[in-house]
């Protein structure tokens, strides 16, 4: 009994600790940021016109694979967390309204930047 108890409290302690949010999904601003770079290499690489699409799947494959060491994630913590976020429409509504705003003092930014 004793031994059930303690496993059930360790149980309890591991799930505790682990995201604040549900479905063990990146929190909120962790995700904003992945997903405003997510986008801004999609445009990048839309903007870039190569005429070839697998040049252009190459070339968003790598920004990719540099955003997710960025960020120190992995794609499936990423898509985990996506789906997560789909369903709760909510919290997927307050996650886009921060990405747009990081996307847009972003651009106010590098335009800023510019003579």
């Amino acid at each position: 009994m004793k031994k059930g108890l303690f496993l059930l409290l360790l149980a309890f302690a591991f799930t505790a600790c682990m995201s604040d949010s549900s479905d063990g999904r990146l929190e909120q601003e962790k995700m904003a940021q992945i997903l405003a770079d997510i986008h801004i290499d999609e445009a990048i690489v839309q903007n870039m016109q190569t005429g070839n699409s697998d040049t252009a799947l190459v070339l968003y494959h790598e920004l990719s694979k540099k955003m997710l060491k960025k960020h120190g994630v992995d794609s499936t913590q990423v898509e985990e967390s996506i789906r997560s976020y789909v369903k709760d429409p909510a919290a997927l509504v307050k996650l886009y309204t921060r990405v747009n705003k990081i996307i847009e003092e972003r651009r106010t930014k590098a335009s800023a930047k510019k003579p």
